[in-house]
């Protein structure tokens, strides 16, 4: 008895070991291990709790582009890579760059500095959003949605109000943060996981990271039907003739989500962010970080870290007891095919390296066809390729290199074709339509105190406008003696009548061209000799007729602005109820020379705008033609840029400067006048124009 008792002692351990070795090295089977791999999709920032029920969300980057919000999706990091189940309740490892290896709580001195410097990049962000909200806001006064394009600028313009809005916000709680003493922060994620084995996506949170590891456990807590585990060994695995285990989809919605196994030895390419290192047993022996592994020692410190071994086992237990209870269908086994499409990190023309997706039965140029969902970039990562594949060319995506991010279309080249968006590294926006990576067709761009140029473009240059003409738009005219004279003969003008029915040749017209004339300007005066004999008459007679009117004066460069305000002042007769005087600027550019160039010229032209708004208490406008503002107008001062300005240009394309006119042909016809006749459209709609008439009186 003795004896035996002996035997038996010895035996027990000895079994004990031999089952524990079996455990350990008896091989996985490959769809075992595919079964524990997923996909981990995670949106992270740091949290700011105030007093109340004010947070503030921070980002996770601590550069020029880190930003703060009220709104936790305005500001969380994304990222998206490999992980594997490693307990019966729903445990997942992957590595730590989910979180961009930040640190679980943010410690109070780095808070400070972080909202220091916040305050002041918020308010510089504000300024810009707000200048760029400005010009959408005029945009949207001077347009309607008749207007190509008009939609596409009105949907932008709500985003920018609402990130002016959260912007402020923000502001507004950095400064009382700033004045409190609680500035704890803490890591938050929303984590959505995927499986190749599981229909839904599964929702799961953050455990612990350390290590350059990270834990997570879904929100179910077990694991999801159809799946499979790692065990995670206190000691860690040796990784022997080690194989990278690579996640085969890194976001790719129309591919299936299949991880493929690639051997070390013969492949020299890193696994996926967050793969699992498996060894020749098909036991996890590491987790890929960046370009390194993580060993599987450091996981099983990782893991001891959350729960010691005993309690872990008594999890797993009651988990998969529990899931029996739970009486779930189980899923369909699914057979991957890892010869089809797998993952590889392989370098590829022009000192590039591609990771993700390609097809495995195929090479082009010395590499595998790129097919599916993948990321190209140099060395030093200014240009980045991301996006969906096909036949080794990359049909739509995202590209970031020096002049900005761009989404959309690509071409053979990678160059952007077709349609797309381009978040440009000087702040401008563009959204439209690309030919061999130039804006060519039809788009818009917006950026902060510049225009809105919504139109045509053609090798990145913005050609213009093209209006279409309808009865809602407000049309006016301007007239002088040539309108009275035609070689000897003369005619008079018929008010009752006007009505215009032509615009002239190559307009985009909808409907019948009969609009009522909503306004006239009617020239008085030229130089300081010049007068229109037909001023009174065509005067009268247009205020009988409830036409708004105006006078304007022909400016020379034969004399000086104080002597031709005088003149003017002497011969317009200009009501309370008129129309802002305009002064008519169409000087040569030997005149401008003959006068000393662009600042003699301007200094007369402010001063007769000065000399007649004071006597009068209207801001006159100021005429000039297309050419002259690309070559003059922007050598003007400050001074004169608060006149507003009516834009002679008849082409196809309206003027793309802020204006209150525009003179589009001189070749319009009009009822109750012989000759041809000027005609010139307000730069907004008909309650705009109610509201300037209104403000004019």
């Amino acid at each position: 008895m003795k004896r035996s008792h002996k035997i038996s002692l010895i035996a027990l351990p000895l079994i004990v070991v031999a089952v524990a070795v079996l455990i350990i090295f008896i091989p996985t089977r490959q769809t075992e291990q595919l079964r524990a791999v997923c996909r981990v999709k995670a949106a992270t920032c740091y949290v700011l709790p105030l007093a109340g029920s004010d947070t503030l969300y921070l980002s996770l980057r601590n550069d020029s582009l880190q930003d703060v919000s009220t709104v936790r999706a305005a500001v969380s990091d994304t990222a998206d890579q490999s992980g594997a189940f490693v307990s019966n309740g729903g445990d997942i490892v992957t590595s730590d760059a989910i979180v961009g290896g930040q640190p679980s709580v943010l410690p109070a001195a780095q808070v400070r500095q972080r909202l220091q410097q916040l305050d002041t990049l918020l308010v510089v962000r504000l300024a810009n959003l707000q200048g760029e909200q400005k010009e959408l806001d005029y945009y949207a006064r001077t347009h309607s949605v008749v207007d190509d394009g008009y939609n596409d600028v009105m949907a932008y313009r709500e985003k920018v109000r609402k990130h002016a809005e959260r912007v402020d916000s923000a502001l507004r709680l950095v400064g009382k943060y700033k004045q409190s003493n609680r500035y704890a922060a803490h890591l938050d994620a929303s984590v959505e996981v995927t499986s190749a084995y599981v229909p839904t996506k599964l929702k799961a949170h953050l455990r612990c990271h350390k290590n350059g590891l990270m834990l997570l456990q879904l929100d179910t807590l077990c694991l999801p039907d159809g799946c499979s585990r790692f065990s995670v060994y206190r000691f860690g695995v040796r990784t022997l003739r080690s194989r990278l285990f690579a996640y085969n989809d890194m976001g790719s919605r129309s591919q299936n989500f299949l991880p493929a196994v690639t051997d070390s030895d013969r492949e020299l390419f890193a696994a996926a962010e967050g793969g699992v290192w498996i060894n020749r047993s098909g036991h996890i022996s590491g987790v890929q970080r960046g370009a390194a592994r993580v060993s599987s020692v450091k996981l099983a410190q990782l893991m001891a870290y959350v729960h010691y071994w005993p309690v872990w086992w008594w999890k797993n237990a009651t988990a998969w007891v529990r899931s029996f209870h739970l009486g779930h269908d189980k899923a369909v086994p699914v057979v991957p095919r890892t010869d089809l499409t797998c993952v590889r990190n392989m370098p590829v023309a022009d000192s590039l390296k591609y990771e993700g997706q390609v097809d495995c039965r195929r090479k082009v140029a010395g590499h595998w066809v790129r097919q599916g969902y993948g990321r190209m970039a140099n060395a030093s990562g200014t240009l980045v390729y991301e996006g969906t594949w096909h036949n080794d060319t990359l049909k739509a995506g995202k590209r970031i290199d020096q002049r900005g991010v761009y989404e959309g279309n690509f071409d053979g080249k990678g160059r952007a074709d077709g349609s797309g968006k381009l978040y440009a590294a000087d702040g401008e926006f563009y959204d439209g339509e690309w030919k061999a990576d130039k804006r060519s067709g039809h788009g818009f761009s917006s950026r902060n105190r510049h225009i809105v140029r919504c139109g045509s473009w053609k090798n990145d240059r913005f050609q213009g406008e093209r209006m279409i003409y309808t009865a809602d738009r407000v049309y006016g005219i301007d007239i002088s003696r040539h309108q009275h004279e035609q070689g000897r003969r003369r005619y008079g003008i018929d008010w009752s009548k006007l009505r215009i029915y032509s615009l002239g040749g190559g307009r985009r017209v909808r409907g019948v061209v009969d609009y009522p004339v909503s306004f006239a300007y009617i020239k008085a005066t030229e130089g300081r000799t010049v007068y229109n004999k037909y001023y009174p008459s065509d005067l009268r007679q247009a205020r009988r007729h409830g036409i708004h009117v105006g006078s304007y004066h022909f400016f020379s460069t034969r004399s000086t602005g104080a002597q031709q305000a005088a003149y003017f002042l002497k011969m317009a007769w200009v009501a309370q109820s008129d129309l802002p005087p305009v002064l008519d600027l169409e000087p040569t550019d030997a005149q401008i020379r003959q006068m000393g160039g662009d600042g003699a010229l301007f200094r007369q032209v402010l001063n007769w705008l000065q000399i007649v708004e004071r006597r009068h208490g209207k801001r006159p406008i100021l005429y000039v033609g297309q050419l002259f503002v690309n070559n003059h107008l922007k050598h003007a001062p400050a001074a004169l840029r608060k006149y507003d300005v009516w834009i002679a240009r008849y082409g196809e394309f309206k003027p793309y400067v802020h204006l209150l006119h525009w003179q589009l042909t001189p070749y319009g016809r009009v009822r109750g006048i012989r000759t041809e006749v000027d005609v010139n459209v307000f730069n907004g709609s008909k309650e705009e124009f109610a509201k300037y008439v209104k403000s004019e009186m």
